[in-house]
């Protein structure tokens, strides 16, 4: 590494740090771990510090670290513009109900359901494809491997079962995560941690899909947040995540090695293993960072490793709402993966990853990217304001589960290029509609007497009474 390598690659650290700074500022203001703007800015310190420091040797453009810190910067603004202490306030105040909200019979019901049928949507496909369940239980890699190939290869047999199983996952992962918390017993708790993430894991494991099972965490997460915010808790993590984190973590490291190994490695090699998947997690981990940096240098007409392609018109929005164009009939061929152009770093690193803010810049410019990053900050920031502010919140919690999603993909691309996040939004409204009304069913029945349909809200909140705690003093930190 030349001099030159060198400062640019120390400018972009102090750069990372200053997203890091950010978010501490941001949380001052907002009181909270868990405002949109102070989670999109830790996690885009994590996906550029990194990188930055993992990969050290690895050749960066500061300005296209410095573009991203921007990006989240004017994503967080909406969080100073509203004054969120207040509604922090009140949402301790008013949700003295939140026993009742997220562990009633519906959810919970619900939830089992769900996530039985989506696994045997999974069953059901994999039979579909050609493969049986007795197949896979005998070879297991080749059984990913032999998946992965028709994937690959255009050759995967479109059915019901292959779309409602991911769809439902999703529904169903996210009402895991906010009942979890509701749940008194260890093997409750455990059932429900297993069955939120069993689809997943199948996904990757048969499938050779790891996409799937750490969006699914994430909207586990987002679950998991809306049930604490409304018990006055705005920690980032607590002791029970962390418990939660310490006993998956050992099997989402499993899954996601087996779904390296089903892409042809030889496990009889260990060194060739342990040199593969070495380079596989730095790819799929640590490389994204670097592909958008070679491209923002060459959008921007200076050196870069690879020749790009760049289109003197905007797309206005293709790249980055691609599902909503599909559904108005807007077949325009994209490749598998969505670029067909790889950077690679040495033996280390290879990627066709180049975050989300490659897609914004192709539809709407650098400045237009700024004027996204403002709407899509303002609309999750309401969502927000809302679950403190409303007693019994619906849309705005599926929006700010979304949110956590839009937030994870955010360093791979635009999750709006999918049509499962707004089939999920739909479906997570209806769900958490549905339980509204059952809880208010079942609040009549409790007390007939006092509970009238002008006042079944209001009366609802009365049922249970829990003790709360001033959280703005309490949450002042990242963890308890």
């Amino acid at each position: 590494m030349d001099e030159q390598a060198f400062a640019n690659k120390i400018l972009a650290i102090f750069i990372s740090l200053g997203i890091l700074g950010y978010a501490l500022v941001l949380k001052h203001k907002a009181q909270s771990w868990v405002s949109p703007g102070v989670i999109f800015s830790i996690f885009w310190f994590l996906v550029t510090f990194l990188p930055l420091t993992i990969v050290f040797n690895a050749p960066i453009n500061p300005w296209s670290v410095l573009f991203i810190a921007i990006c989240v910067f004017i994503f967080g603004l909406p969080g100073f513009s509203s004054a969120l202490r207040t509604p922090l306030v009140n949402n301790i105040e008013t949700k003295k109900n939140t026993q009742e909200n997220y562990s009633g019979a519906f959810l919970s019901l619900s939830f089992f359901t769900i996530q039985l049928i989506t696994i045997l949507c999974i069953l059901i496909n994999l039979s579909i494809q050609g493969l049986s369940l007795s197949e896979f239980f005998s070879d297991v890699s080749g059984t990913a491997n032999y998946y992965l190939n028709l994937r690959y290869s255009g050759k995967i047999e479109s059915n019901i079962f292959l779309q409602l199983g991911g769809l439902l996952n999703y529904t169903g992962v996210c009402i895991g995560g906010l009942i979890l918390g509701n749940k008194q017993g260890n093997l409750k708790r455990a059932s429900i941690l297993l069955l939120s993430f069993l689809p997943a894991i199948l996904y990757m494991i048969m499938y050779a899909d790891k996409g799937t099972l750490f969006l699914s965490a994430a909207f586990f997460y987002g679950g998991i947040i809306i049930n604490r915010l409304r018990k006055g808790d705005t920690a980032l993590t607590n002791k029970s995540t962390n418990k939660i984190l310490i006993l998956t973590l050992p099997i989402l490291l499993i899954a996601l090695t087996s779904s390296f190994i089903a892409r042809g490695i030889d496990a009889r090699d260990t060194g060739l293993l342990l040199s593969k998947l070495g380079y596989y997690f730095s790819s799929y981990a640590l490389a994204h960072l670097y592909a958008f940096s070679d491209w923002f240098s060459s959008y921007n007409s200076e050196s870069s490793v690879k020749i790009y392609e760049h289109s003197e018109d905007l797309t206005l929005g293709f790249s980055t709402f691609m599902a909503i164009f599909r559904a108005f009939g807007d077949l325009r061929p994209i490749p598998e993966g969505y670029y067909n152009e790889y950077f690679q770093y040495k033996d280390i690193l290879k990627t066709n990853i180049f975050t989300m803010f490659r897609g914004t810049i192709q539809d709407f410019g650098i400045i237009g990217t700024f004027l996204y990053m403002l709407i899509t900050g303002t609309i999750f920031n309401i969502a927000y304001i809302t679950l403190l502010t409303a007693r019994n919140p619906v849309v705005s919690v599926a929006i700010y589960i979304c949110g956590i999603g839009y937030i994870y993909t955010s360093f791979m691309l635009s999750i709006m290029v999918w049509n499962s996040i707004f089939v999920l939004l739909i479906t997570l409204t209806f769900m958490l509609y549905i339980n509204e009304l059952y809880q208010n069913i079942q609040a009549k029945k409790l007390h007939p007497a006092n509970l009238s349909p002008q006042n079944s809200t209001h009366s609802l909140k009365n049922l249970h009474k829990p003790k709360f705690w001033n959280a703005i003093s309490k949450d002042d930190r990242m963890s308890d």
